[in-house]
């Protein structure tokens, strides 16, 4: 019988702190499909991109803490790495605030959620560095590259491309979470 500090070092424990973490982004991507799109996008559209986002996010609870699979042991964190964590949130924070009073200044307040997609995505870059985990420099990578995608659809054609963007960032970080999570790293099935 393994012991709990056992499961934390064989990433098979669910209260791994990167399945918690994850969970975190999980909501994240609700946000981004439940928050937007209401009056921008087409109902039957809307209502076809939730429910995507919505079976995401349960495949990713259910891969996380209801069956999980191992992630395999921690790696050791950045010796700096709450330091980074939290410069990062205040970049994103800043970010975001410099971007939607920039974009209001040209009249593109309807990028702004693409805009707060690409300060989100942008933000787990230094997690990565900081976590060292693999996973969170594409989720970062991806989910910032659609947000920027959507918000030059949003300055160039107008709405409702900046809450599609922001839409359809969210479902790609919950994609990405599922398949980190689906993945798994060995070993044996969590207790």
């Amino acid at each position: 019988m393994s012991t709990a500090a056992d499961r934390f070092r064989e990433g098979r424990h669910r209260a791994d702190p990167r399945r918690l973490g994850s969970s975190i982004a999980v909501v994240g991507g609700l946000v981004f499909a439940f928050a937007n799109g209401d009056g921008a996008i087409d109902q039957p559209w809307l209502l076809g991109l939730r429910i995507l986002a919505a079976a995401l996010a349960a495949l990713c609870v259910w891969r996380l803490f209801v069956a999980p699979r191992p992630l395999g042991a921690p790696a050791t964190p950045h010796r700096f790495a709450w330091l980074l964590y939290l410069c990062s949130v205040a970049a994103m924070l800043a970010a975001i605030a410099g971007g939607r009073a920039l974009l209001a200044a040209i009249g593109a307040e309807h990028a702004a959620p693409a805009w707060i997609a690409v300060c989100v995505g942008a933000h787990f870059v230094p997690f990565a560095i900081a976590f060292r985990e693999r996973m969170l420099t594409r989720l970062g990578v991806s989910v910032a590259v659609v947000g920027a995608v959507g918000v030059a659809l949003a300055i160039a054609l107008g709405a409702p491309w900046g809450d599609l963007g922001a839409i359809l960032a969210g479902i790609v970080q919950l994609t990405v979470i599922a398949a980190w999570s689906l993945r798994g790293r060995g070993g044996a099935p969590s207790d």
